[in-house]
C-alpha cells in the first residue's frame, strides 16, 4: 500500500510537471490570458496540487520518515512554501494606481477587475527622471507621493525603482508614468499572510538543505567518504579531463576574430571598433595585448563565450608569498583558484582592509588590482562592456545600448529582441556559417540605425592599424635596450678615446626610425581622436617621449651623450605610459535595479546549471564506456559520482529560484508570476526532486537509467536557458 501511494504522488508530480510544460507552450501559441486560464488560474489545477500534497503528506506519515529530521524539515519547508502560494491566491491583492499632481487617490485597479478601496490616501507631489551622468539613459523613476491617513499625520515618501513604499500593509512600488510628467503609476500589493507563510518555507528550505549536506546518517555524506578513495578519485578525475580536453581547442577563426573587431561599440564616450576594447580587455588582464598564442579578439570572445573554460587559464599574476599560499599557485593563477569549493571568493577577508581607506601594503595593493581583473571579467560577462546597439532614445537623440540595458520604450520590438538575444544566438551558432551571418546582421543594424554617426570607413582601417601595430607598446623596449647599447657605445669610446662612427651611424638610423615610429603612432593616434593627443597622462607621456626623440635628432651632431639620453628618456617615458594603460578606466553603466539578490539568484542557478552539465556529461560517458565495455562495478561507480553532484545541483536550483521569488517581490510586488521561465526553473527542480526517491522509484536504483534521466535534467536545463529566451518568451526572455 505504502509503495502504491508513493506512486500515485509522484506519478500526480509527472503530471503536475507535464501540466506546466504544456502551459507555458500554450502560452506561446496563444497568449498569456489563455494560459492563466486554461492552467495557473484553473480550478483543476489548484485541486491537483492539492491532491498530490495530501498524498504525499500521506505517504511520509506512512513510512515514518519524519522521524530522520533533516527529511522533515525539507518537506515541511515545501509544505510551507506551497501554504504560502495559495495563502496568496485566496487572500492577496495586487493592481495599479495611477496618479496625478495633487489629486488625493484612495482606492486602486484591482488584477481581478474590481476597485479596492485604501485606508488612506495618496497624493503625487512630483515625478521625475534621473539620467546616467552624461548620457540620455535614464537611470531611476522617481515618485515623491504624500500619504494622508485620518490615524496619523501626513507624510511624505519616495518611491522610485528601487525603493518601494510599504504603509500599514499595503506596498508600492514605481510602475510607469505619464509622458507629461505630471502623473505615475504604481503597482499595489495587498499580502499580509501569503508573505510570511511563503517567506518562512523558504528560510526552513535552506535551512533544511544544509542539513542534508552535513548529516552523517544522510546518503550525501555517505557519497561523500565512499567516492574519496583514490579509485573513485580517478574515476572522477578522468570524467573531468574528459570534459576539459578540448577547453583549449581555437572556437574562433582568424576571420572571426577580424569579423568582430570591426563591430562598432560606445567605448569610453566615443564610438570605436571592438578590437579597441578587446586590446584594452587583455592588457588589463595580462599586462599584453596577446596571451599565449590568442589574440586580444580570441581572449576577449573566448571570456564572452567560453567563460567556463578560461576561468581555468592562469592569468592572473600572484606574487604576494600569502597569494601563493592562498591560490596554491606560485607566479600565476587562474581565476577559479580565487574561489574555495563552496565557490567563495577567497579575496573577500582582503576586502575590507581595501576599502578602509588606511595605508595599503604591496599584498593589498595586489589584492586590489586583482579585484579590478575580476570586476573587469564581471563587466563583459554581464554585458556593460558590449554598448553595441545603436538606438534611438526616448528624448529622440542616438544612444548605445548593451544587452543588459533598459531599451527605449518606443524602441521597435523586432529591434529589441535581437538585441537582447543577440548575444545567445551567436553562441549558438558558434563553429556554424550562421555566426558569421548574425554578425552581418549586426554591421547592418549599427548602419541602419545609426550610420550617419559611424566614423568613416578610413578611420576604421587606422584605428585597426593602430591596434595592430601597438607601436607604444613594443616602442618603449626597443628604446632602452638601444639607449643602454648606446650608453655602453659612450662609456667605451670615452675611456679609448675614439670614435665608433659605425656604430654612431647606427644609432642615429635607429632614431631617425624610431622617431618615425612614434610620430606614426601619434598621428594616427591624433586621426583617430580627431585631435591632438594631449587629453590626459598617457597621451601627456607619449607626446613627451616624441620631443625626447625629436630633441635628440636636432642635436645629434653634438654629442653621442645626447643621443643616449634622447633613447632613455623616451623609452622612460614611453613606459611610464604602458605601465598607465595595463589599468584602463572601463566605467560600467550598472542597471539600476541591479541588486545583490538578483546577483546571488543568478549564481546560484548558473552553477546548478554548471553541475547539471557535468552530470549529462558523466552520465553520456558511462552510457558510451558500457556500450563497448560491460562493466557493472564501473557503471555503478559513475552513477554514485552523479548522485553525489545531484545534491548540490539540486539544493542550488531551489535556493536559486526562491532567492529570486525574494527579489521578485522586493523589486515589483510578487514573488511569483507563473513566467515561462520561473515556470521552467521549477520544472527542473521538481525533475531532480525525483532522483532522490530511489527508495520509492524503483527504477532509479539502475544505473542506465539514472544516467538517462541525468539527460532529461539537461534538456529542462537548457529549456529554461535557451528555449525560454528563443521560444516561449516571457519577462525572463534575456538570455538567463
Amino acid at each position: 500500500m505504502n509503495r502504491k501511494t508513493g506512486y500515485i504522488a509522484f506519478g500526480l508530480l509527472a503530471l503536475l510537471v507535464a501540466a506546466m510544460g504544456l502551459a507555458t507552450w500554450t502560452e506561446h501559441k496563444l497568449d498569456s490570458r489563455h494560459a492563466f486560464k486554461l492552467f495557473y488560474n484553473s480550478l483543476w489545477f489548484s485541486v491537483l496540487w492539492f491532491i498530490m500534497t495530501i498524498t504525499a503528506c500521506y505517504y511520509i506519515l506512512s513510512r515514518r520518515l519524519y522521524r530522520r529530521l533533516s527529511v522533515a524539515l525539507l518537506h515541511g519547508s515545501l509544505l510551507l512554501i506551497l501554504a504560502g502560494a495559495m495563502t496568496t491566491r485566496l487572500t492577496g491583492r495586487t493592481g495599479q494606481i495611477h496618479l496625478r499632481e495633487n489629486k488625493p487617490l484612495s482606492s486602486f485597479a484591482d488584477d481581478r477587475g474590481s476597485v479596492s478601496t485604501l485606508p488612506f490616501s495618496l497624493i503625487l507631489k512630483s515625478f521625475r527622471i534621473e539620467y546616467y551622468p552624461g548620457t540620455s539613459s535614464p537611470s531611476n523613476y522617481i515618485s515623491i507621493v504624500e500619504v494622508k491617513d485620518a490615524s496619523s499625520e501626513p507624510s511624505v515618501h519616495e518611491i522610485s525603482m528601487n525603493h518601494i513604499l510599504n504603509y500599514r500593509g499595503y506596498r508600492f512600488y514605481q510602475a510607469s508614468f505619464d509622458e507629461d510628467m505630471r502623473g505615475s503609476v504604481l503597482s499595489v500589493n495587498h499580502d499580509s499572510w501569503g508573505i510570511g507563510l511563503s517567506y518562512s518555507g523558504y528560510f526552513l528550505l535552506f535551512f533544511s538543505m544544509l542539513i542534508v549536506l552535513f548529516d552523517r546518517k544522510e546518503r550525501f555524506r555517505f557519497l561523500l567518504k565512499k567516492l574519496s578513495s583514490k579509485a573513485s578519485k580517478v574515476a572522477i578525475i578522468s570524467i573531468m579531463a574528459f570534459s576539459a580536453k578540448d577547453a583549449y581547442a581555437q572556437d574562433f577563426t582568424p576571420e572571426q576574430c577580424a569579423l568582430w573587431g570591426r563591430v562598432w561599440v560606445e567605448y569610453n564616450g566615443r564610438i570605436c571598433p571592438l578590437q579597441t576594447v578587446a586590446n584594452d580587455f587583455t592588457v588589463k588582464l595580462t599586462g599584453k595585448d596577446r596571451y599565449k598564442d590568442y589574440s586580444a579578439e580570441e581572449v576577449f570572445l573566448g571570456w564572452l563565450f567560453r567563460p567556463e573554460k578560461w576561468r581555468y587559464e592562469p592569468m592572473f599574476e600572484v606574487k604576494s608569498a600569502e597569494l601563493q599560499q592562498l591560490t596554491g599557485r606560485k607566479g600565476f593563477a587562474s581565476l577559479a583558484d580565487f574561489a574555495d569549493k563552496n565557490g567563495y571568493d577567497k579575496l573577500e577577508p582582503y576586502y575590507r582592509e581595501i576599502y578602509s581607506g588606511g595605508k595599503q601594503d604591496a599584498q593589498l595593493k595586489e589584492v586590489a588590482k586583482t579585484s579590478d581583473k575580476m570586476h573587469l571579467i564581471e563587466m563583459l560577462l554581464d554585458g556593460s562592456l558590449l554598448k553595441i546597439f545603436p538606438m534611438t532614445g526616448n528624448d529622440g537623440r542616438l544612444q548605445w545600448m548593451s544587452p543588459d540595458m533598459r531599451f527605449p520604450a518606443q524602441a521597435d520590438s523586432s529591434e529589441v529582441l535581437f538585441a537582447t538575444h543577440f548575444l545567445h544566438l551567436y553562441h549558438e551558432a558558434i563553429g556554424s556559417a550562421d555566426a558569421d551571418m548574425y554578425l552581418s546582421k549586426l554591421q547592418a543594424f549599427q548602419q541602419k540605425k545609426a550610420g550617419k554617426y559611424l566614423p568613416s570607413s578610413m578611420r576604421l582601417e587606422t584605428e585597426l592599424l593602430y591596434n595592430r601595430l601597438h607601436i607604444f607598446s613594443w616602442m618603449f623596449k626597443f628604446c632602452l635596450t638601444v639607449g643602454f647599447i648606446c650608453l655602453f657605445f659612450f662609456i667605451l669610446s670615452t675611456m679609448r678615446n675614439r670614435t665608433y662612427q659605425i656604430a654612431e651611424r647606427i644609432f642615429h638610423i635607429l632614431l631617425w626610425l624610431f622617431f618615425a615610429a612614434v610620430t606614426l603612432g601619434l598621428g594616427l593616434r591624433t586621426y583617430i581622436s580627431g585631435s591632438i593627443p594631449v587629453s590626459n597622462g598617457y597621451e601627456t607621456m607619449l607626446l613627451l617621449s616624441w620631443l625626447s626623440l625629436l630633441t635628440g635628432l636636432l642635436a645629434r651632431r653634438y654629442s653621442l651623450l645626447i643621443v643616449v639620453f634622447s633613447f632613455l628618456l623616451s623609452g622612460f617615458t614611453l613606459l611610464v605610459a604602458h605601465i598607465g594603460s595595463m589599468s584602463p578606466h572601463i566605467t560600467p553603466l550598472m542597471p539600476v535595479l541591479q541588486s545583490p539578490l538578483l546577483n546571488i539568484h543568478v549564481l546560484l542557478i548558473m552553477v546548478s546549471y554548471g553541475l547539471c552539465g557535468f552530470m549529462a556529461l558523466n552520465g553520456i560517458t558511462a552510457l558510451t564506456v558500457n556500450a563497448f565495455i560491460k562493466d557493472g562495478e564501473y557503471l555503478d561507480r559513475m552513477k554514485e559520482i552523479s548522485e553525489l553532484f545531484m545534491y548540490p545541483a539540486t539544493f542550488l536550483m531551489g535556493a536559486g529560484i526562491f532567492v529570486g521569488a525574494i527579489w521578485a517581490n522586493i523589486s515589483w510586488g510578487r514573488y511569483w508570476g507563473w513566467d515561462p521561465k520561473e515556470v521552467w526553473a521549477l520544472i527542473t527542480f521538481l525533475l531532480m526532486s525525483f532522483t532522490f526517491h530511489s527508495k520509492s522509484i524503483k527504477f532509479f536504483r539502475t544505473p542506465v537509467v539514472y544516467h538517462i534521466f541525468t539527460l532529461i535534467i539537461l534538456l529542462s536545463v537548457l529549456m529554461t536557458y535557451f528555449g525560454v529566451n528563443y521560444i516561449l518568451g516571457g519577462m525572463h526572455s534575456y538570455g538567463g
